[in-house]
């Protein structure tokens, strides 16, 4: 079914078809809290998996798409989780060390369903409904309570546990295991489809975020993207990314750009560029690793890390996290388990 991109959730018969994922805000700097339950930020694919009355498993993009059919593995999760159940969280696949492994997540929702590929496995994070009861007005901690109880482990199927109050061990252990980062979540935040919630918050460890492609330099396919993020409402241009693209995302990269590009520049005013730009309408969102931001707005060291269409542009905003040393996690403590993939 198509669905407006402002649509926050539909329901049809008491049960919802969609829902826009709840989002997070930037912190500046890692922190303690014990009114915060803190857990680790898996480097997946956000996405919402419905169990309909009927046992029917379906998974849905934070674009409200559905690609249920290329993960075939899910099929039969029915049996792990009560009909009329709706789970947040991340698909996510691992390398042979259980690693988050996000060339290969690429790889699956880029090519055909099946074959040989790594298997995906879903983490859980927040219960929405369950068994057709709307939990989205039930504090987090009541919701958490409710997901352990209802997830059965396995089969592809997993609810990490959260830590509560030490907020900083565990993003220091973050650090030290390469992971992308943790959230922090207030324990009476309640669930607002499609908001970007001051109650939640998100810390990366590695720097990258999401830009909107303003246009391309250089000869065809390309060279370099121009890329830009939204505040208070504007587009602004923070540099061009050269590195980073892999023969088949290039080619795809390309022939999206051709198809938004545009006459007239979509920032203003427009900027002043050392080579020619061909501008494209800002619909096309990629994410991006760099070293740091220069005193200028622009990125240091840009590379491109991956093609992001689940993302709307409006969300792509700057974000300012710090970091905090890292190497005091000993290796027996809660945080440092947290940081080990669940299965």
């Amino acid at each position: 079914m198509s669905s407006s991109p402002d649509q926050l959730s539909i329901e049809v018969g008491g049960f919802p078809t969609v829902i826009r994922p709840m989002q997070a805000e930037a912190a500046e700097a890692p922190f303690s809290n014990n009114e915060y339950f803190f857990e680790v930020k898996w480097d997946g694919l956000r996405c919402l998996l419905f169990v309909g009355r009927d046992g029917e498993v379906r998974l849905q993009d934070r674009a409200l798409r559905d690609v249920t059919y290329q993960f075939p593995e899910f099929g039969n999760l029915g049996g792990n989780l009560p009909p009329g159940t709706v789970l947040d969280g991340a698909l996510v696949v691992t390398d042979e060390e259980g690693r988050p492994e996000t060339g290969s997540l690429r790889r699956r929702l880029a090519g055909p369903a099946g074959g040989d590929q790594r298997p995906a496995a879903y983490l859980a994070f927040d219960l929405l409904y369950l068994e057709g009861r709307p939990l989205l007005r039930k504090p987090l901690y009541q919701r958490k309570k409710q997901l352990h109880k209802a997830v059965a482990a396995g089969r592809h199927l997993y609810a990490p546990r959260h830590i509560e109050g030490e907020g900083v061990e565990l993003y220091e252990a973050c650090l030290e295991q390469g992971l992308e980062g943790m959230m922090a979540k207030h324990r009476q935040s309640l669930y607002v489809p499609g908001q970007r919630s001051p109650f939640w918050l998100q810390v990366k460890a590695v720097k990258s975020d999401r830009f909107v492609v303003v246009g391309w330099m250089g000869s065809e396919p390309f060279d370099a993207l121009v890329v830009a993020f939204y505040e208070s409402g504007r587009l602004l241009p923070c540099g061009t990314v050269g590195g980073g693209f892999e023969p088949a995302v290039r080619e795809e990269l390309a022939r999206r750009l051709r198809e938004l590009r545009t006459e007239e520049s979509p920032l203003e005013p427009p900027p002043i560029m050392v080579s020619p730009v061909n501008w494209v309408r800002p619909e096309l969102v990629v994410a991006v690793r760099y070293s740091e931001w220069s005193p200028d707005g622009t990125l240091r060291f840009p590379i491109f890390d991956a093609l992001r269409s689940e993302v709307h542009p409006a969300e792509c905003t700057r974000q300012r996290p710090r970091v905090v040393l890292a190497g005091r996690t000993p290796p027996d403590s809660p945080s440092f388990y947290l940081t080990r993939f669940p299965f």
